[in-house]
């Protein structure tokens, strides 16, 4: 799992996960019944990273990143969301969950890094791989240099 209960928490107020989360109305955050749905909407949220992570590291990531953990914690989120067709969820948490899938459509393919991978050397590790950042006919300057 790339996010825990309290990541999710500090992004939620208690009182909204346990309406989301509570399908028993036991009211207690901590009963078994909340914590497995809670651990699912979590579990989801890592096979939704993994299929777009593993594109470009073997996953799970161990160590997690501090960006996946994040990303986790709102895709959870969202998950808790979708268990509760008559409640709407809010625009805003709408567009933060598609903010978190474009990210992770970058990480995919390779616009945006997550570090070095657990256990390598950052010394030894490039820091780019050394392709053009724009292919020829996408840069400001070749209107001026005729793209050579």
């Amino acid at each position: 799992m790339y996010c825990t209960v309290p990541d999710v928490l500090a992004l939620l107020p208690e009182a909204e996960v346990l309406q989301l989360a509570d399908d028993a109305l036991t009211g207690d955050l901590a009963a078994p019944e909340v914590q497995a749905v809670l651990a699912e909407a979590i579990e989801q949220a890592g096979r939704e990273i993994d299929a777009f992570v593993q594109a470009v590291r073997p996953v799970p990531l161990t160590p997690v990143p501090g960006l996946i953990a994040n990303l986790a914690a709102k895709l959870a989120g969202h998950n808790l969301w979708l268990r509760r067709p008559g409640v709407t969820e809010p625009e805003a948490w709408k567009d933060e969950t598609a903010r978190c899938r474009r990210l992770l459509e970058h990480i995919a393919l390779g616009k945006l890094a997550l570090g070095a991978p657990a256990g390598a050397d950052p010394a030894t590790e490039p820091a780019t791989d050394n392709a053009p950042a724009f292919a020829k006919g996408e840069s400001v300057m070749d209107t001026y240099t005729g793209g050579w």
